[in-house]
């Protein structure tokens, strides 16, 4: 029995011996040669694996880095400190490209675009749209779900108490993924350092436009007196940051529903969620056109000639230009 056991063992070491031997022939044979850019790409990468740079994920960026079907610039969160990174590991230049930033093109929440029925379904954005266009009159406009703050990994999207997303620019990487959740697509990248947007997406006819929502864009051309930079496609306006130059900050004086934002004077948060900030706009508004009224009524007077005649006074209040910050 004893001598059975034994034989069993010497069989049962032999076989393991065995198979060590064809594991270790295997792994050279069959071994997959890694490259060690891959590694040190991996070590900089932010690790959001936020899908921005439109591949799966960090390693798969990378990958694609080391197959030289990436660009060095692709990645959103890293921004230009990681493609920097990137171009050394991988011995190119990199031509660094201004940081974006996303904005919820729409700032009509249900107390100012009204919703048309109640909702009961799956609680999606996406779900929601595909029932008759949504529950909102505005079938352009913001459901308020949160389908597009659920994908952002960067906690850079409030959903307001009035169910509308808006975007916090300082944690916003620009990856894109709110993009792809948003089924109106009101969501766009913009250039970080643009101030000015308009917060409409509707491209309906302005009684269309005013009969679903007070704060949409009537595509009344207004703006564009004031800039260049402004455009008006249709019935909705719009700016071209294509076109260089200054922009008044009187422009949003001119837009009657408020649908022009002003980074430069306004946060975004508190503009859409405070009503003390659309009422202190709406005066600056005010002043704003009484000083305009003074400078038409002076114009007009100097063009009388009568030189005896003294000029309109200028009202004492300080200029809602002034209070608005000066010109651009």
């Amino acid at each position: 029995m004893s001598s059975v056991i034994i034989i069993a063992v010497i069989v049962m070491s032999g076989v393991g011996v065995v198979m060590s031997a064809m594991l270790a022939v295997g792994r050279k044979v069959f071994a997959v040669e890694v490259d060690e850019r891959h590694e040190k790409l991996m070590e900089i990468l932010p690790g959001a694996n936020c899908g921005g740079c439109g591949y799966p994920g960090c390693s798969g960026y990378a990958a694609a880095l080391v197959e030289g079907k990436a660009v060095p610039s692709a990645c959103p969160p890293g921004g230009a400190e990681v493609s920097s990174a990137i171009g050394k590991i991988m011995g190119v230049e990199v031509s660094l490209q201004e940081p974006k930033v996303a904005i919820v093109a729409c700032a009509g929440d249900p107390t100012l675009a009204p919703e048309r029925a109640a909702y009961l379904g799956v609680s999606t954005c996406a779900a929601a749209h595909a029932v008759a266009g949504g529950f909102k009159a505005c079938t352009h406009g913001c459901l308020g779900l949160g389908s597009c703050q659920s994908v952002c990994k960067f906690d850079a999207i409030v959903m307001t108490a009035n169910k509308l997303a808006v975007v916090r620019a300082d944690k916003c990487t620009g990856c894109g993924a709110c993009l792809e959740a948003c089924p109106r697509a009101i969501i766009r990248l913009v250039p970080k350092s643009q101030d000015l947007h308009v917060l409409c997406c509707n491209p309906d006819k302005a009684k269309d436009v005013k009969a679903v929502c007070q704060v949409g864009c009537t595509g009344c051309k207004l703006c564009t007196k004031q800039s260049p930079r402004f455009v008006v496609d249709g019935f909705l306006a719009r700016v071209d940051w294509a076109v260089e130059g200054d922009i008044p900050r009187t422009v949003s004086f001119v837009c009657a529903p408020g649908a022009i934002f002003d980074a430069r004077q306004n946060k975004i948060l508190p503009w859409i969620t405070e009503p003390s900030e659309r009422r202190d706009f709406e005066k600056k508004v005010e002043l704003w056109k009484e000083e305009e009224k003074a400078r038409k009524a002076m114009a007009k007077a100097g063009a009388g000639g009568d030189g005896d005649q003294k000029p309109a006074r200028q009202p004492k209040a300080q200029s809602a230009v002034e209070n608005a910050g000066g010109q651009a």
